[in-house]
């Protein structure tokens, strides 16, 4: 018995022990830069607290994830995370910002058709263009509440007016919004054949109008995934002359469409960068019911799923994948209501001239990227710090997309391209800067033997 307790104790402190010096104590957190940002909203997006203890190994990854978390919250353009050692296994963690300009007036100067290659392709008409303002304060009180007022006029004329609110319970977990809308058209699409949309224009008369109210709730558990759920109530209105064009535009030579719409949206967003993501994942679920009351125009339901996954191949090289699929019911829809691939971000590349309506579709999207540039140009002579420091990344890349569309109308469209598999691909060169935008410049090709040159601006999608 004395012999296995000398055993045991000497094999005991011949053991790896975890060292007191190989774990530290947060004594501080110190927050500077945030001059209109209230500390509670910064201290929400971290994870890290005052008396945690974090190991040496694990340091430097959980405070690069709290700097991309603090810089996602698209409060801020720069994010210094540092750590300053007090005494022997204490720290006190350092986070300097630099606030974004919060109240802004954008100038809208943007294209009706779904990309700048359809509207080159229609003769790049700028009575096709829509301009006005948009203004926004995204840091209301100091609280991350946004307030917007959007107005436009040419193509469409169209005032937006909302209000969000992220946080209204002690656990800053809950957070409301609304958003209220007016939109007329002289000039709107009002059937799709040949997998190419076709307007009708009037001089003088409305062809549509449309009235929009929605409210909702925002949830979030963690630091990565929301909740929302949103009711929402649809007014829209058409001219006869487009019901007689296109008597499936409500169904049944409908000029009116009246009802209110359900919508659950959940997202979970582990990436890097949520404008250019290098690294990371995200998961997306929509599922929308059109239609709730049984007086309602219309009794539809969608649902809607994506997943994206982004992974360093090499320090600068990166590769990411993008899955959409979405399914809807029931077989005959409105052609208002119906929307397959082509709108949005939602296309195959190379197909930028086509829209494939259809009730379900699946889309995946490849990219190769290779970080040429990831800089900032300073200018001195600008005194406004918000606007002094512009951050310049340049990714040449590469793409192959493939998507599928399933319609029950390809016969009544005169669709080549649904219910079949379509290819497209090329070659880019992205260009990001401040104020989470990018700028690309595509050479695509199809599995039709057609190409284009495509210019675009926006997010990954």
């Amino acid at each position: 018995m004395l012999l296995f307790t000398f055993l045991f104790t000497l094999f005991s402190h011949c053991q790896p022990s975890q060292s007191t010096d190989s774990v530290l104590v947060i004594k501080k957190i110190n927050i500077v830069g945030n001059k209109k940002t209230k500390e509670s909203i910064i201290l929400r997006e971290l994870d890290l607290v005052v008396g945690d203890s974090i190991k040496k190994q694990d340091l430097d990854k959980r405070l690069d994830l709290n700097r991309r978390k603090l810089i996602n919250a698209n409060l801020f353009v720069t994010v210094e995370i540092k750590l300053i050692r007090d005494i022997k296994n204490q720290v006190v963690i350092d986070i300097k910002l630099q606030e974004q300009w919060f109240l802004l007036g954008y100038p809208i100067f943007q294209i009706i058709d779904r990309n700048y290659a359809e509207w080159w392709q229609r003769g790049a008409d700028f009575s096709r263009t829509t301009y006005g303002i948009d203004l926004i304060h995204s840091n209301f009180r100091g609280r991350a509440e946004r307030i917007n007022l959007r107005l436009e006029t040419g193509f469409t004329q169209r005032i937006d007016v909302g209000y969000r609110v992220p946080y209204i319970d002690k656990a800053q977990k809950t957070g409301v919004g609304f958003s209220l809308s007016y939109i007329s058209n002289r000039n709107l699409a009002f059937k799709s054949l040949y997998d190419t949309l076709f307007y009708f224009k009037s001089p003088s008369d409305i062809m549509r109008r449309r009235f929009l109210g929605a409210i909702y709730l925002k949830k979030r558990y963690g630091f990565y995934d929301n909740h929302t759920l949103e009711l929402r109530y649809n007014h829209n209105l058409i001219a006869d002359t487009i019901a007689k064009l296109n008597p499936n535009y409500f169904l049944d030579s409908r000029t009116s469409q009246k009802y209110f719409q359900l919508s659950y949206y959940f997202n979970y967003d582990f990436r890097d960068n949520v404008a250019y993501p290098l690294h990371g994942r995200r998961y997306e679920l929509l599922i929308s019911k059109l239609g709730i009351l049984p007086y309602d125009d219309i009794n539809q339901l969608e649902v809607t799923g994506g997943y994206s996954w982004y992974k360093p191949i090499t320090k600068k090289l990166f590769y990411g994948v993008n899955l959409k699929a979405k399914i809807s019911f029931p077989i005959r829809q409105p052609f208002y209501n119906t929307h397959g691939l082509g709108y949005f971000q939602e296309l195959v590349r190379g197909y930028e001239l086509y829209v494939v309506d259809g009730n379900s579709f699946f889309l995946a999207r490849n990219n190769f990227k290779y970080q040429l540039v990831n800089s900032k140009i300073h200018f001195k002579f600008l005194k406004i710090k918000q606007f002094n420091t512009v951050p310049i990344g340049i990714y040449p890349n590469a793409f192959l997309d493939y998507g599928y569309v399933q319609s029950f109308n390809a016969t009544e469209n005169k669709s080549n391209l649904s219910n079949r598999s379509i290819y497209g691909g090329g070659f880019g060169l992205d260009f990001v800067t401040y104020y989470n935008m990018v700028v690309r410049f595509n050479y695509a090709f199809n599995d039709r033997k057609e190409k284009n040159f495509v210019f675009s601006i926006g997010r990954e999608f």
